[in-house]
């Protein structure tokens, strides 16, 4: 069993408690000790170390698909998660991302940020320093396929998206103030334009304004 699915169950094992990132952290690593077996095959580890250069230090994703909505592309997600940290200050990191349900997404959105609702992703970072990230991601499945009908695509590429997002936000990106959440999209499309993936044209959150010459596109 990898980390993804064994903390998904241990957030939901304890009714009324919450627990912060740090708890999470310890969590994570208590987790991360119990995998004595490989990972199952569901499961799988990327590492972007090179075979020329075996000093390189690791970005490891594990992926959870936890949920009987869709069916989930986890090469993809993989990728997704990979570009992202490949293009910030980690050279080093471990990121488990769980495809859940809403009533999952919700129970964890209701316990840990205590907003009563599903959510269509969370992200928990649960260790950081300068140049390595532990984190989590929870992405709903039901919620993606749900939002792809206005949105005017696929629930995979839905879903997809919420990987980047998460994962953004998981490297230092922001979208509290209107010029984040413009610097965040912009980032967004260029991580979906890698996987070859084209924006709708009928998805309003696309509508980014044009960048002018004194903006800086920093996380």
């Amino acid at each position: 069993m990898d980390v993804s699915s064994i903390l998904v169950r241990k957030l939901l094992d304890s009714p009324g408690q919450r627990r912060s990132p740090t708890l999470l952290c310890e969590l994570m690593k208590e987790s991360t000790s119990l995998e004595s077996s490989p990972p199952a095959s569901s499961t799988e580890e990327l590492s972007l170390e090179t075979d020329s250069d075996p000093a390189e230090p690791a970005h490891k994703i594990l992926i959870a698909n936890q949920q009987a909505t869709l069916t989930v592309d986890e090469a993809r997600l993989r990728a997704a998660v990979a570009n992202v940290l490949a293009d910030s200050q980690f050279k080093a990191a471990t990121v488990s991302l769980a495809v859940v349900d809403d009533p999952t997404i919700h129970e964890l959105n209701r316990r840990y940020l205590e907003h009563d609702y599903p959510t269509d992703v969370l992200s928990f970072t649960l260790e950081e320093t300068n140049s390595h990230l532990t984190g989590e991601l929870i992405v709903s499945a039901d919620t993606a396929s749900e939002n792809a009908r206005d949105a005017g695509w696929s629930a995979s590429d839905e879903l997809l998206l919420y990987v980047i997002h998460g994962t953004l936000h998981l490297v230092g990106y922001s979208d509290k103030i209107s010029q984040e959440t413009t610097i965040m999209r912009r980032a967004e499309a260029a991580a979906l334009e890698k996987l070859g993936v084209a924006l709708s044209p009928q998805d309003t959150r696309w509508q980014i304004p044009e960048q002018t010459d004194g903006e800086e596109n920093s996380q």
